[in-house]
């Protein structure tokens, strides 16, 4: 996941892009987390313009037919660093939101959260452990 600084009406964010396939990103803001459709409107617009028939804008949920089924189920770390704290154990229920992990990454502890309600299937790290950025940590299902 590469992360930015975003500025909107003078607020400073920290924003984590992860490209899951053409189209479909998984964006994180603080400790929120999403998948979104990205779509290009102008490409679309010369389209229809050329001749082709025009696309509408998607008025449904994200496809995510194309990302793999192991993909929508893991919790991987945003940065890297170590694992100071494994807040849930496999068996154990949690919501979209949720704290799982927590990781020391430059000084900072930073919660790692559960992207979707579930149960915790796997916890692939153990308290202590040096980790890389994109690094899968659990497996939520």
């Amino acid at each position: 996941m590469k992360f930015y600084r975003i500025r909107v009406d003078g607020a400073d964010f920290k924003v984590g892009i992860e490209k899951l396939r053409e189209g479909l990103y998984r964006v994180k803001i603080g400790e929120k987390e999403a998948e979104v459709v990205v779509e290009d409107i102008y490409e679309k617009t010369e389209m229809a313009i050329e001749g082709s028939e025009p696309v509408a804008p998607a008025a449904h949920s994200p496809d995510t037919s194309g990302v793999k089924e192991e993909l929508k189920d893991v919790v991987t770390s945003m940065l890297p660093g170590v694992v100071l704290k494994i807040l849930v154990k496999p068996g154990d229920r949690v919501q979209a939101g949720d704290p799982i992990i927590i990781i020391e990454s430059m000084k900072m502890e930073n919660e790692i959260v559960s992207h979707k309600d579930g149960v915790v299937a796997e916890i692939l790290v153990k308290e202590g452990q040096r980790i890389e950025a994109g690094d899968v940590l659990a497996v939520i299902e």
